[in-house]
């Protein structure tokens, strides 16, 4: 029988990212500018948007607009695709026309920064006008570092057990990398476990392990899955997705 989905899948959202305590991402309304004027323009970037030949050694980001503009800002994005910043770090603003994210970036990788979008619109001229969302998008040179595909090292309880306590309140299941914070537990139908009332799955601190809470019967057979062809909210904190897998037990009398 082919598991339909369960409603328990979070998939991966690219979190706006903000930074430097000046604004990394209030949701703003874009109507409380001054609509009259124009937005801001991009005139420059480091790197040029597109560039395939970024020395991994650049330590910044800036973008330049056309004109003065407000103290916030909104560097948005998230993901593997999106450049660490080294620690301690923030963005900050040059001028009142260029501002400057600082990055820590690696060889043979594709970035991608966003420069506002419809949630987060703290790039704003001085007169309160909001950028059109854009975004500097770039590759550096070298051989790209190799990700690390995830996978399961534990389930609790054990694949394929079959005499588990119908007490247990929760199955975990463990990673070798450090995970996103999706999930997809999909599966249907009478084998799946009941997820009590005003419960969901969540994360422990370290991102490695997804906490699922469970309601079970004595004497049961339960079958779900961990991400299938159509959802794959388990991936690693690299945008890597977890394969397919089957996850069965039975409880005890």
């Amino acid at each position: 029988m082919t598991p339909k989905l369960h409603p328990l899948n979070s998939g991966l959202a690219a979190a706006a990212c903000l930074l430097a305590g000046l604004g990394l991402a209030t949701p703003t309304d874009a109507q409380t500018g001054d609509t009259s004027s124009p937005p801001p323009h991009i005139v420059a970037t480091s790197p040029k948007i597109g560039a395939t030949d970024v020395n991994p050694a650049l330590k910044e980001i800036t973008v330049t607009f056309d004109r003065d503009m407000e103290d916030g800002m909104s560097w948005t994005g998230g993901g593997a695709n999106y450049p660490n910043s080294p620690e301690g770090a923030q963005a900050r603003w040059r001028d009142k026309r260029t501002c400057v994210l600082p990055v820590k970036l690696e060889t043979g990788h594709y970035y991608r920064v966003g420069i506002n979008s419809k949630s987060y619109q703290n790039f704003r001229s001085a007169d309160g006008v909001p950028i059109t969302p854009s975004a500097i998008s770039f590759r550096t040179l070298g051989t790209p570092v190799p990700r690390k595909t995830p996978q399961i090292v534990s389930l609790k309880p054990a694949n394929g057990a079959r005499d588990v306590s119908p007490a247990l309140t929760e199955l975990r299941v463990t990673f070798n990398v450090p995970m996103s914070k999706g999930f997809s537990w999909t599966g249907g139908g009478p084998n799946y476990p009941k997820v009590p009332d005003g419960k969901r799955p969540y994360w422990t601190d370290d991102g490695k392990t997804c906490v699922l809470p469970v309601e079970l019967k004595p004497g049961w057979e339960y079958q779900l899955g961990l991400n299938s062809k159509s959802f794959k909210g388990f991936q690693s904190a690299e945008e890597v997705p977890l394969a397919p897998a089957v996850y069965t037990f039975k409880t005890s009398d």
